[in-house]
């Protein structure tokens, strides 16, 4: 009978030191893991995508990132856009640039040897942009009148434009060092410049405008390449 404890308990602690040692082999693997820095760059496949299938639009957007630390980067979109309306009471064209700076923190624990991301961001952005009114249409001060439309040939420049914007997405290492990437971003007018006797409809990097309040929408997916720089 003792000696069947003697072997149980010799088996135990095989068992408990054979554990110990391969999660110490583990950490130890963990630790070696050199994770690559760089500057990712990249492309907006949405707006190219659009220029493509949409007459009343032109644009394009540049996208890049540099790893700060494991999980915190440095970010920010470079742009491009022209879009053209015809409503019922109003055409018009606005067209500019835009640029947008800040960080991407990574909330995905990688597993060894992966370099994906799941990300929250934010974003100052900043547009200089400008406008040409065509026609619109307004109601006359005497109701028995119809509407009244107004052909006009108007150009507005010079107009700026500032927001605060927040983004989540992923992005996924497909191939080495190559990335898709998928965001939606949610926007904080909060400050503009306007045209006498107009409004801005649409700001470059932003998106629609409206007169209830000063919050936008968007999205993106692209494609991405890293410049591996170094490994730490």
């Amino acid at each position: 009978m003792l000696k069947y404890v003697i072997n149980i308990v010799f088996l135990l602690l095989c068992c408990t030191v054979l554990q110990a040692q391969e999660e110490k082999e583990i950490e130890q693997a963990q630790d070696s893991i050199q994770k690559k820095y760089g500057l990712r760059i990249g492309i907006d496949a949405a707006s190219l995508a659009r220029s493509f299938f949409d007459d009343n639009y032109q644009g394009f957007q540049i996208l890049g990132d540099f790893r700060l630390t494991p999980s915190l980067y440095v970010a920010g979109e470079l742009g491009n856009e022209t879009i053209a309306k015809d409503l019922e009471r109003i055409e018009y064209e606005t067209s500019g640039s835009f640029f947008k700076a800040g960080i991407d923190y990574n909330f995905y624990n990688n597993w060894l040897e992966m370099d994906n991301m799941i990300y929250g961001g934010a974003r100052i952005g900043v547009a200089s942009f400008g406008h040409e009114l065509y026609r619109y249409e307004y109601n006359s001060d005497n109701t028995l009148f119809p509407i009244l439309s107004q052909q006009v040939q108007r150009e507005f420049t010079g107009l700026t434009a500032i927001w605060f914007e927040v983004q989540g997405g992923m992005k996924v290492e497909v191939f080495n060092n190559i990335y898709l990437m998928a965001n939606v971003q949610l926007k904080f007018l909060i400050n503009e410049s306007t045209p006498d006797d107009f409004d801005n409809l649409h700001i470059p990097g932003f998106g629609v405008t409206n007169d209830f309040n000063g919050i936008g929408v968007g999205y993106t997916y692209g494609i991405l390449y890293r410049i591996p720089l170094f490994k730490k």
